[in-house]
Order: C-alpha cells, then sequence, then structure tokens
C-alpha cells in the first residue's frame, strides 16, 4: 500500500508538472490565435509554479505575450515593466549564446527600438515634450542605456527644463559615458542656469581628468576662477604646472589665454610663443599669437582713420607703416595656422583681409574664392542632411 501511495503522489506530481508546462504551450497557442487575456492568465500561472518558474521559455512567452498586449492596447507603464522584467528573467536563467537569450535579445531590441523611433520622429516635428516621454519609455526597457539617456538629456536642455537635461547627464557619467560636449553642456547649466560656479568648476576638474588635452576646458577653468576672483590661484595653478611639465605647450598656451583674459597683452605674446617654440605644430597658439599682431595693427589702422587731415599728413603714414609691420609679424603664424587648419573659415577671411592691407591682391582673391567654396560646401552639406 505504501508503494501504491508512493507511485500515486510520483504521478500525481509529475502530473501537475505537465500541466504547467502545457500552460506554457497553451499560452503561446493563445498567443498565436490572438486569445492575449487568456494567454496572459495561462503563462503567470506558470510562472510562479515551482515546475515552470525556473524555465527561460516560461519567461520569454510572457515577456511576448505582454508586448503583444501593448501592442494592442497601447502604452502602458506596468506593461512596458512587466515584458522587460520577464525578458530580464530570461537573461538571468541563461547564458549568451543559448536559443532563448537570442531571441530575447531580438524582443527587447524590438521593444526598446520601437519607443527610440518614437522619440526621433518627435524630436524631429520639435515636439521635445513628447520625445523626452518616449525616451524614457526606452528607459524602462534598458535603464542602462546611454543612447536614449542622451537623446533625453538633448530633448530636455531644447525644452529649457535643465534640472531634467542635468539628470540625464550626470546619469550618462554614472554610466561611464563621457563626451566633451556633455561635459561641457553640464558646466553651462551649472554656470549660467544654476549660477554655481563652484559645481561647474567641480564639473570642470572631472571634464579634464577625463581629456587631459582639451584646451577648452582649461580655458572655461581660467574664466570661471577669474569670475570668481580667484586669479592668484588660476596663476598659480598653471605655473605650478609649468615648474611640473616645462616642456608643455598647453601649459604655455593657458598661461597665455590667462593673460588674455586679464588684459596683459605683453605676457599673452609671451606666453603664446613659448608654446609654439615647444610645438610648432600648435594651432590655438599659433593663431592666438596671430591674432595679438593683428589687433595691434587693427589698432593702429584705425587711429589713423580717425585723424584729421592735418594731423594724418603729419602722422598718419608712419602710423601705417607701424600697422604694416604688425601685420608682416602677423602673417606667417596665420598662414601656418591654414595650413594646421585648412578649412577654417576665420582663418581665410582673416587672412584675406591681411593681404589686402598688404597690396598683395592676388593672394586676398585666393582666400576670397577658398572662403566662397567652403560656404557652398558647408551649404551643400547642410542640405543634405
Amino acid at each position: 500500500m505504501k508503494k501504491l501511495a508512493f507511485i500515486f503522489a510520483f504521478l500525481l506530481v509529475a502530473g501537475l508538472s505537465f500541466a504547467q508546462n502545457k500552460n506554457v504551450r497553451k499560452a503561446d497557442r493563445a498567443l498565436e490565435n490572438g486569445d492575449l487575456q487568456e494567454a496572459k492568465e495561462l503563462i503567470n500561472e506558470a510562472s510562479e509554479h515551482e515546475k515552470t518558474k525556473d524555465d527561460p521559455k516560461t519567461w520569454y512567452t510572457r515577456g511576448t505575450i505582454y508586448q503583444a498586449i501593448l501592442n494592442q492596447e497601447g502604452y502602458s507603464k506596468d506593461l512596458v515593466v512587466e515584458a522587460s522584467n520577464s525578458y530580464d528573467k530570461v537573461f538571468e536563467l541563461v547564458s549568451e549564446g543559448d536559443k532563448y537569450f537570442t531571441l530575447t535579445d531580438l524582443k527587447v531590441q524590438e521593444l526598446w527600438g520601437g519607443f527610440i523611433n518614437e522619440g526621433s520622429e518627435a524630436y524631429s516635428a520639435q515636439n521635445f515634450e513628447e520625445a523626452v516621454a518616449a525616451f524614457d519609455k526606452a528607459l524602462l526597457v534598458l535603464p542602462k542605456d546611454t543612447t536614449a539617456t542622451l537623446y533625453a538629456g538633448i530633448a530636455s536642455q531644447q525644452l529649457k527644463n535643465n534640472e531634467a537635461a542635468l539628470k540625464y547627464y550626470y546619469r550618462l557619467i554614472d554610466l561611464d559615458y563621457h563626451e566633451p560636449d556633455i561635459y561641457g553642456s553640464i558646466i553651462s547649466i551649472e554656470r549660467y542656469a544654476n549660477e554655481d560656479i563652484e559645481k561647474a568648476l567641480e564639473v570642470i576638474g572631472m571634464a579634464k581628468k577625463q581629456f587631459p588635452e582639451n584646451d577648452e576646458f582649461n580655458k572655461q577653468e581660467i574664466n570661471l576662477l577669474i569670475t570668481a576672483e580667484r586669479v592668484d590661484e588660476a596663476k598659480d595653478k598653471i605655473n605650478e604646472a609649468i615648474a611640473k611639465e616645462p616642456e608643455n605647450a598647453n601649459l604655455y598656451f593657458n598661461l597665455g589665454y590667462l593673460y588674455e583674459q586679464l588684459e596683459q597683452p605683453e605676457k599673452a605674446e609671451e606666453a603664446y610663443l613659448k608654446a609654439i617654440e615647444i610645438d610648432p605644430e600648435y594651432l590655438d597658439a599659433n593663431y592666438n599669437y596671430a591674432v595679438y599682431y593683428y589687433n595691434k595693427a587693427a589698432d593702429l589702422f584705425k587711429v589713423a582713420r580717425d585723424m584729421d587731415l592735418q594731423t594724418y599728413r603729419k602722422k598718419g603714414k608712419k602710423i601705417e607703416e607701424e600697422a604694416i609691420g604688425y601685420l608682416e609679424k602677423a602673417r606667417p603664424y596665420f598662414e601656418k595656422s591654414l595650413e594646421l587648419a585648412p578649412e577654417e573659415l576665420a582663418i581665410i577671411e582673416t587672412l584675406q583681409t591681411l593681404y589686402s592691407q598688404l597690396g598683395e591682391n592676388k593672394k586676398a582673391e585666393e582666400m576670397m574664392n577658398k572662403a566662397d567654396e567652403l560656404r557652398k560646401k558647408d551649404k551643400t552639406e547642410e542640405g543634405q542632411k
């Protein structure tokens, strides 16, 4: 009798297990037939039963059923969460390469991609609020997705919702996503919208660690320290760094930029020239050094123009000759800048003016043509976007 009871109990357990596996298959068939509520009831029962709750097929089927309900009934956060949680369960149960891992990954990409496309379309139509909402839906599917997080931040910034934009941008950094533009946006919001110079300086420090060769963050730090009336701190920082790395051209450039902001042009000139001596291919140093002399020439030309005729006859020519001398000094550094950045419109246009003032009309015409070609090219590329 005991043996028979044991056999009966075994058959009963086996029967229950079979019944639950059957529920998964029945849920699958109900899904195929479009009977979504029946499919949902069957799969939920199977997902809670001891014999089928750790089967990847159960959770894959459950995810597809909730996704199908979502497609039929329209957006519901609960449905997205249920589908996503089901797919996450599959990833917990199987390893990459498993059939259900591959199938589930495709369904996740389909669900996530639909929301990304929805957000992109809304953004293109300048419906930024709808765009953020769509990207947030995508983040329900893949909470650590950097694409949806980035797009949500950009769309929030378009809405001038700085608090939300910062939330997404800081999340990107937490997700180990580092781009200069992201740090730049955070710094700008903290500095101008939030008027929090200390926080902006903190983020600049983070950016400098990620992008030590990026001069833009050094410039921003110098500007902020000057704004905060911490000029001595800015000087000390740069000079301490120069003492440790005397052959670092970037540091001398930053020193020149600091002196330029402090309206000490002679010291700025000296620092820029030192940067060029260390690194002759340093674009910004060449350009800023050239601009220093170009501006001196421009100031003198203005003085001559503002003279009355009698004064001009006495002093004007001499002042213009001095101005021409400064242009000649600027010339090789502008030409080097153009060599380093042949499609930089600002350099081309400045050279066009410089050559005209030096009476080199053929070269001025070349620059004018080059500038026209570049503008046409930019216009064509803009039209293709």
